[in-house]
């Protein structure tokens, strides 16, 4: 069995995503049960680590794999889909208030980053 650096940084990469994913929908659902820890600035904390180091072993990924955003689409929609889901989770939850469009527009926008990656197409594969 051989060891493979880029398989294991995408391995990295995916479960730090995952987990990324998990802590947002337990923090919404953690504010509609009225669960005060759910905006507090600890958890924002915990989850700005878990996204930069998502950042840090995606951008190893681009590196590792030759990737450029100007060649694969996919890398490109993924990339533009990021940094709408930046701006609408920080909408939803970046200050003391909890916004229910912008929420439902960062689930969305994980929904599509998730598709993106699999199918590694921009269209989804349709």
């Amino acid at each position: 069995m051989d060891y493979s650096f880029n398989f294991q940084m995408g391995q990295i990469h995916a479960l730090l995503g995952w987990f990324s994913v998990a802590m947002f929908l337990v923090r919404g659902l953690a504010y509609q049960f009225g669960l005060a820890w759910s905006l507090d600035v600890r958890v924002r904390t915990l989850v700005f680590g878990i996204d930069l180091l998502l950042t840090i072993t995606g951008l190893s990924l681009w590196v590792l794999l030759y990737l450029n955003p100007l060649r694969d689409g996919w890398l490109l929609a993924k990339l533009l889909a990021l940094a709408a889901y930046t701006v609408f989770a920080h909408m939803a939850m970046g200050s003391q208030r909890f916004h229910w469009p912008a929420y439902l527009g960062s689930l969305l926008l994980l929904a599509y980053m998730l598709g993106v990656s699999v199918t590694r197409s921009p269209w989804l594969g349709l």
